[in-house]
């Protein structure tokens, strides 16, 4: 089922039963993408998307998409939107000093956008996950489902039931290349799943789903704990210094010990240094003009074996109440395999600290993973050697191949496909298979090109759009296209977080958000706006 397509139609309908004359468009995914992110030459007024804004606390990045696209990029702007106070809250909520804080930000940028409309924030899905409980035991299933991006635990925790031995997760993308492009592996489920299975990161993701689990739990992994201290930098300003001890019991899989040089090296070198949670001396940067930041610009060092120290400069200081989320993202390597090597192209031996080691890789087809029995977690009470002895990520083309293997027992899971909710009941009724409808990670949105020159004019106008947000029947799209699996959106915020506005402080519903004809016929009229003879709004007389 094509999902975009259809809430597209769906909105199509609910607009031209208002009253508004607009037609629906197909492209192909060239063209759609190069309208999309450069909306300045046209091409569509209007277009149906979905972005995935993560959980807390690794969100912050989504919010860039509707800031100031002559400064941030025009390809994070897919509106060409700008208010500078969103601006200015976007910058101040990279460098708040407490989650409290934090919340009281982040619920000004919602409802700076909910009242400004650069785009109408539709539904949030379901994701139905199923798996193969005949062959395993103890799945753990979490927002997105068994195997997704933010969620490893399944693949380290199952228990086989069988004597086979190999867990067999479905996917819909591979990553092209198995290459140290850490923001391209990120691309895909599984080349996340590989840098936390194979590779792994500073500190962990939390279980979501677990009862009373705050999202910005610190969970060790590489690192064991940090300290946060402030310092002169010398020039009348402060560094705020973040030292971080590391365990002292790592090897890598050839049988190298793992130590703090492998951590200066990752973060000097592999680590994409962009981003405001990074330890840059972003002065020096932007006194250079901005354009590249060097080795030397990265401001960690060694200060023992099993220990290192991140400055932030003045200025950039991150919350003390949360590990910076960059550490549970980006994964540590050797520095004994890729130090005189371009990660970007390098394509040695795959050397990790992880539970698996790469056994195959097919590109466009399979990447199957070996159990690494001298793992360091194999008696660590949290991690723990994972039972699978080879994971297999098996690329489908499409949604009802997968299932066709799953029935038959040649999948045991999936990192990409949804079970069609049209087959849950029968799903559910089949005793070798368990089913979870969980929230997903994708949020739909209805996104307008409020670019000044692309000739859409009558979009400029908030009363249109405001119109256009109240005309839109999302629980009409959640029962008719999700078949009741889902819920209507009204943030990039999921519902359940305690940064959604509403949150703690009950604030309430977010303006601009609820369906209703008569409400949204009266923004028009009061507007100016008239019907003609066939039933159409006309634009207001000049």
């Amino acid at each position: 089922m094509d999902f975009y397509l259809d809430v597209a139609t769906m909105i199509v309908e609910d607009l031209q039963d208002f009253g508004l004359d607009v037609d629906l468009q197909t492209l192909d995914s060239t063209t759609f993408y190069d309208y999309l992110y450069y909306p300045q030459d046209g091409g569509m007024e209007a277009c149906v998307c979905a972005e995935d804004p993560s959980p807390d606390p690794w969100n912050d990045w989504i919010w860039m998409m509707l800031c100031n696209p002559e400064t941030y990029g025009s390809e994070w702007n897919p509106c060409w939107y700008y208010n500078p106070e969103y601006d200015a809250l976007y910058e101040e909520n990279y460098f708040t000093e407490t989650l409290e804080e934090k919340q009281e930000i982040l619920y000004g940028m919602q409802e700076i956008l909910a009242e400004d409309i650069p785009m109408v924030f539709l539904v949030r899905e379901d994701l139905i996950a199923a798996c193969r409980s005949d062959r395993w035991d103890n799945w753990y299933n979490m927002m997105g489902g068994y195997a997704t991006w933010i969620n490893e635990y399944s693949i380290r925790e199952v228990t086989n039931k069988t004597a086979d031995t190999r867990l067999n997760i479905g996917v819909a993308n591979l990553p092209g290349n198995l290459y140290m492009n850490q923001e391209e592996l990120q691309a895909t489920n599984v080349g996340c799943l590989y840098l936390m299975l194979v590779y792994e990161n500073l500190a962990g993701y939390p279980k979501l789903e677990d009862e009373g689990v705050d999202a910005y739990t610190f969970v060790p992994k590489l690192a064991t704990d940090y300290s946060i201290s402030y310092e002169d930098d010398g020039t009348g300003g402060t560094n705020q210094v973040w030292t971080v001890n590391l365990r002292d019991d790592v090897k890598w899989h050839d049988g190298e010990d793992f130590t703090a040089d492998d951590v200066v090296f990752s973060l000097k070198h592999i680590i994409s240094p962009w981003g405001r949670n990074r330890p840059v001396n972003w002065t020096a940067v932007d006194a250079r003009g901005g354009e590249d930041i060097l080795p030397e610009d990265i401001l960690v060092t060694k200060t023992g074996d099993y220990q290192v120290q991140f400055r932030y400069i003045e200025g950039d200081h991150q919350n003390e109440d949360y590990f910076p989320c960059c550490f549970m993202w980006y994964a540590i390597v050797p520095q004994h395999k890729f130090e005189g090597q371009d990660p970007f192209e390098y394509d040695g031996e795959y050397i990790g600290t992880g539970p698996y080691k790469v056994k195959e890789f097919v590109p466009d087809d399979y990447l199957l993973l070996e159990r690494n029995d001298d793992y360091w977690g194999a008696d660590d009470s949290y991690w723990g050697l994972p039972a699978a002895e080879e994971v297999l990520f098996k690329l489908y083309g499409n949604t009802g191949q997968f299932w066709v293997a799953f029935e038959a027992g040649d999948m045991d899971s999936s990192a990409s496909f949804s079970v069609p909710f049209q087959k849950k009941d029968d799903y559910e009724a089949d005793p070798n298979i368990t089913v979870d409808v969980v929230p997903d990670l994708s949020i739909y949105w209805l996104a307008f090109n409020l670019h000044p020159t692309a000739g859409y004019e009558p979009l400029q106008d908030l009363a249109l759009r405001q119109a256009i947000a109240a005309a839109i029947d999302k629980q009409g799209i959640v029962d008719m296209v999700f078949g009741g699996y889902a819920e209507p959106a009204d943030s990039w915020v999921y519902l359940e977080s305690p940064n959604h506005y509403g949150g703690p402080n009950n604030y309430g519903v977010l303006p601009n958000n609820e369906y209703d004809l008569d409400k949204a016929a009266q923004i028009l009229e009061d507007a100016g706006y008239t019907k003609d003879d066939d039933g159409y709004w006309c634009l207001p007389a000049e």
